[in-house]
């Protein structure tokens, strides 16, 4: 009898993909004022600087974090139980609004918020996405001959992938002129 050498002699386990864990935290900084002038200014003077230096109206921020156990066979080691977290911080304006403010600087402020709203959460779901694609590619790793070089393939699977996430956000920023083109302006 000949063995078949093209299967597998140990059954591999198919790997469930679990969602990330997404939480979300809202930070507010506040600012006042009756007129647009007003506010505007309160913006500048409070707003947020960012990693690039530059000072924005509100920032998405993430991190990702991961855990995983071992599933080892003779010989190879897979991950098990692959469970990616993402915990998101939005940082946003909050307007102390006064009781006499004018009806049509009330409509702006609340468009303005809308989609700055927007804009953020599509910063917020791209790195949900990249957390979930950072699931799916450990899960489909082959087995290795090491625990180690697993840790180091995972690793280097996440490195990756939050590289390229930082990249579609610059892209997004771009494209989107910072959620200018989205309506996300305030002047």
């Amino acid at each position: 009898m000949v063995a078949n050498l093209a299967k597998d002699p140990v059954p591999r386990k198919k790997n469930i993909i679990a969602p990330p864990l997404v939480t979300e935290k809202y930070d507010y900084y506040e600012v006042s004022g009756s007129s647009e002038k007003d506010l505007r200014c309160e913006m500048s003077q409070k707003c947020i600087k960012w990693n690039d230096g530059k000072k924005y109206d509100s920032v998405t921020s993430w991190k990702v974090k991961w855990d995983y156990g071992y599933d080892r066979a003779p010989q190879t080691c897979s991950a098990d139980s692959f469970k990616v977290a993402v915990a998101i911080t939005f940082r946003y304006p909050k307007w102390a609004r006064p009781g006499d403010a004018p009806q049509q600087l009330v409509d702006k402020w609340d468009s303005y918020m809308k989609n700055l709203i927007a804009h953020e959460n599509g910063h917020r779901d791209m790195a949900v996405e990249a957390a979930s694609d950072l699931s799916r590619a450990v899960a489909e790793l082959p087995p290795v001959l090491s625990c180690d070089e697993l840790d180091r393939q995972v690793q280097k699977m996440y490195r990756a992938r939050m590289m390229k996430l930082k990249e579609d956000e610059v892209e997004y920023d771009t494209a989107t002129n910072h959620g200018y083109t989205q309506g996300a302006v305030f002047h």
